[in-house]
């Protein structure tokens, strides 16, 4: 009789979890009903998966400096809808992460407490949003995946082959998505492996190797071949790799390490990581092989997270599975209480705290916004630049026809179906991390010649205006707005 409840609880948990995720869904501008611009970097993966559609690579052909699955899922979800059709992905890989962060909850507490526990989570998420699309959004499935499999080995001694292999396919999906996101794994890793040396259960711990690395494999192994027959692993490698290293230290010395001491406290100074960080250390003596490197993995995560030294609100997204068992162990707490009464008062007063100021003036001014979503979902959402820059390709240029954007607006392309001539469809920061790479883009900019330039809002300098000029470039648009006009040059 348990396992059919189980079954059925399991069964009514993913379709809430799936049901929640759609409506969660209207944050992002590539709702079905919003249809608005992408923003800044998920323009930059829609348009590699608009280059990978022409027949082009990653990297080698437009760079970026993201793990090759990012792009991969941008271009399946072209294959669903083109520019909306990553929204259905999405919908997909949040729901997984809203299932297993209850699936989580529910080692430690009750139903109703889990439910409550996991809207405390997902509270982080409206503040971490910021548009969707991004690597931690995706991420965020296989990291609840692995922590609930190390947890419920730690707690229940629960481990299979399978399990093994999905947290090495988990493993392999973050580490070709951006490798500084996979702190839990590097720490339960390490800590059951030093559990099982000391117990010298060898033939266990082989096992447990063997079968994650054939997870891992299953990931890495063909995106490696699928770059390497292309000829684009040495790019990947490149911009991947050894751009991200420069890109984490671009800004040197004092200036860097002040920038990540602020990052670290914009994301440790939220009400949720704080109960979740001093509920670890209150637990901290209790199965100490969970809570010590659950502690350690809060910390590192955070850490991994500002190497960069920059505060982007996406980054946060990865803390949503962190925080999820340490605020469990709270209401944990609270049912282990004996006395019925006090237990029931403090459960009370917990989640009425949790709903009112926590949980729901989120979903409220989500859920109040969806009805004039649907009202004007067959208007047009565009900005007025964005609409006429992109008509204005349209009209003037082939589908063939190459076009580029100076500055970081890469909208232009995904909405113009255009490709871009020169391997660098943005060329701001990036250019200002590696000089060489504003040199080359210059350079291949002389040799294409496209028909079309466009100068993102406050982009425009002497660098392209002297190109422009030299190569009888005219003005065909401007939006005629004070000192940062969004320029179209046509040839």
């Amino acid at each position: 009789m348990r396992k059919i409840i189980k079954y059925y609880e399991e069964i009514i948990a993913y379709m809430v979890s799936f049901i929640v995720a759609l409506i969660f869904g209207f944050n992002s501008p590539l709702h079905p009903w919003v249809g608005s611009e992408a923003y800044t970097d998920s323009s930059v993966f829609k348009t590699v998966a608009l280059m990978m559609e022409h027949g082009y690579m990653p990297y080698m052909d437009s760079f970026d400096h993201k793990g090759p699955i990012l792009y991969i899922l941008n271009y399946l979800g072209n294959r669903v809808s083109y520019y909306r059709g990553i929204w259905v992905i999405e919908i997909i890989f949040l729901s997984f992460t809203f299932y297993f962060l209850y699936k989580i909850s529910r080692l430690t507490c009750n139903t109703v407490a889990s439910i409550i526990v996991t809207f405390i989570a997902l509270s982080l998420l409206f503040g971490y949003y910021e548009g969707g699309n991004f690597t931690e959004e995706y991420a965020m499935p296989c990291i609840a995946i692995a922590i609930y499999i190390f947890l419920d080995y730690l707690l229940n001694n629960k481990i299979s082959k399978i399990r093994l292999a999905v947290s090495g396919i988990c493993f392999g999906i973050v580490l070709m998505l951006r490798p500084n996101m996979i702190s839990i794994w590097v720490v339960y890793c390490l800590i059951i492996s030093l559990s099982l040396a000391r117990k010298r259960a060898i033939f266990e711990w082989i096992c447990f190797i063997i079968y994650f690395l054939i997870g891992v494999a299953t990931i890495v192994i063909p995106i490696v071949i699928w770059l390497s027959i292309n000829g684009d692993l040495y790019y990947c490698i490149h911009d991947y790799i050894i751009f991200n290293m420069k890109y984490t230290s671009v800004e040197g010395g004092i200036a860097l390490l002040s920038s990540k001491w602020s990052s670290f406290f914009n994301f440790f100074n939220t009400t949720v990581y704080i109960v979740a960080f001093f509920s670890l250390l209150f637990h901290i003596k209790e199965t100490k092989i969970i809570n010590i490197p659950y502690t350690i993995y809060l910390i590192i995560t955070i850490i991994f997270m500002v190497m960069s030294g920059m505060s982007c609100g996406h980054y946060g997204m990865i803390l949503v599975p962190a925080v999820i068992y340490p605020i469990s162990l709270v209401f944990s707490d609270i049912e282990k209480i004996e006395e019925t009464n006090m237990q029931k008062v403090l459960f009370l007063l917990v989640s009425l705290y949790s709903l009112s100021m926590i949980i729901i003036p989120n979903w409220v001014t989500t859920i109040e916004g969806i009805v004039l979503k649907y009202e004007t979902k067959n208007d047009n959402h565009l900005g007025d630049s964005t609409n006429n820059i992109v008509n204005l390709i349209v009209d003037r240029t082939e589908e063939n026809d190459e076009i580029s954007v100076y500055g970081n607006w890469d909208i232009i392309y995904v909405l113009s179906n255009r490709v871009h001539a020169t391997r660098y469809s943005y060329q701001f920061p990036i250019g200002q991390v590696m000089p060489e790479i504003m040199e080359e883009y210059m350079k291949d900019l002389e040799n294409e010649l496209p028909k079309v330039i466009v100068i993102e809002p406050g982009r425009l300098d002497e660098n392209i205006q002297q190109f422009l000029y030299k190569n009888n470039y005219q003005l065909l648009y401007s939006s005629n707005t004070e000192d940062s006009s969004a320029l179209l040059f046509y040839r």
